[in-house]
């Protein structure tokens, strides 16, 4: 038996609660458990269960990997404010879980990845769209020594235009179709609501793979179930 200050929730509670959880939401939990634990490098989380709840504590076990190293952990998700009912408690949980998966803008500047292909592409986005074919060249002509404009021409000829030009729009393209496909998945797996999908499709619109790994976590699991 788990109890607290405001209520207390008996173990069949528990286990009824922790049961409705693993079969209906496993997604919530698996967002729960990344951003609770400590370990940030790890893969995704597996095996990812609903163990005890408390009015303030939800108890999760999951399997973490780091290379082939796998062990079996838990940890223990605070609610703040506790839990006021058991019959609130899946619903909070639900809550809290999306809120857990809503995607940070941060994380374009924060994460080397995802700034570095940010960066990557405003640079071919400005050369294909601002500068041109002319303008990159005067650039590259005022920029690069003349070893390396040899080197450039010798690799890419007249087409080195081209290649940016293509690679600018090839980059666009398919960050656009990874974030179209991650936001359908993320409304019809994870149940998010669409101002939620559409910040995950705007991101991903600007990164492409790093964004679209993290969303697969989410993605990868069951279908969300209805709130109990």
């Amino acid at each position: 038996m788990c109890s607290d200050s405001i209520i207390i929730i008996n173990d069949e509670q528990s286990n009824d609660i922790c049961n409705a959880l693993n079969k209906n939401h496993p997604n919530i939990l698996v967002a729960l458990v990344v951003t609770n634990q400590s370990t940030k490098n790890a893969t995704t989380p597996t095996q990812v269960k609903a163990r005890k709840i408390s009015a303030n504590t939800l108890t999760i076990s999951y399997v973490e990997c780091q290379g082939a190293m796998c062990a079996l952990n838990s940890l223990d998700v605070s609610f703040s404010p506790p839990i006021k009912s058991a019959d609130d408690a899946i619903d909070r949980i639900v809550t809290d879980g999306k809120i857990a998966m809503e995607a940070q803008c941060k994380w374009l500047v924060t994460e080397t990845l995802p700034l570095l292909i940010l960066i990557v592409t405003a640079a071919l986005g400005y050369a294909t769209l601002v500068l041109g074919e002319d303008g990159l060249q005067t650039a590259i002509d005022s920029a690069v020594p003349l070893m390396g404009q040899n080197i450039i021409s010798t690799i890419f000829g007249s087409f080195f235009f081209s290649v940016i030009r293509a690679s600018f729009y090839f980059a666009v393209v398919a960050h656009a179709a990874e974030g179209v496909y991650i936001a359908i998945m993320l409304r019809m797996r994870a149940s998010l609501g669409y101002l939620t999908c559409f910040k995950w499709f705007a991101l991903i619109c600007c990164v492409g793979y790093p964004l679209t790994k993290k969303a697969m976590m989410y993605t990868n699991q069951p279908k969300e179930g209805k709130v109990d």
